[in-house]
């Protein structure tokens, strides 16, 4: 009688454990919706560079919140007159991360070859989805092409 005891016990603790395992894995992987809106209050800075090339391009973000849309703005420091509009529309939020679709607005350049183009792409309405890292007082935002972006307290 006593090991079937322990092994209901057993049992019911093992349960238990995996229960709660499974509960807390989408709580610590789950992305903020509010990610979009916090990036107005940091001091964040999107950089390129193409080692063929060996050209650098740097922007500034700006976000602007609107109806549940994002407009996001970047603008060059290295080039006045650059500047591109694009809204962004939040379509879901998980542990995978957040997808976005976004459609570009409007854009300005001097008609240099600029890597942002081909990132951007040519189409109407695209999707873009990263995850928001965060450990200790650093955050990151991943994106799946590569681009890392390190967010920094203004």
């Amino acid at each position: 009688m006593k090991w079937r005891t322990a092994s209901i016990s057993l049992l019911l603790v093992s349960a238990a454990l995996l229960l709660g395992a499974l509960l807390m894995k989408p709580l610590q992987g789950s992305s903020s919706a509010e990610f979009v809106p916090a990036l107005n209050r940091e001091d964040v800075q999107l950089g390129y560079y193409d080692l063929l090339s060996r050209q650098r391009e740097l922007y500034d973000p700006h976000f602007a919140l609107h109806e549940g849309k994002t407009t996001l703005m970047l603008t060059s420091p290295d080039d006045s007159q650059f500047m591109i509009k694009v809204n962004l529309q939040q379509l879901a939020s998980g542990p995978e991360g957040m997808t976005f679709i976004y459609q570009p607005l409007y854009y300005a350049d001097t008609g240099e070859a600029r890597i942002i183009k081909s990132i951007l792409g040519p189409g109407g309405q695209n999707r873009v989805q990263f995850n928001d890292l965060r450990f200790s007082d650093r955050r990151l935002i991943v994106f799946p092409s590569g681009q890392i972006l390190n967010v920094t307290a203004g």
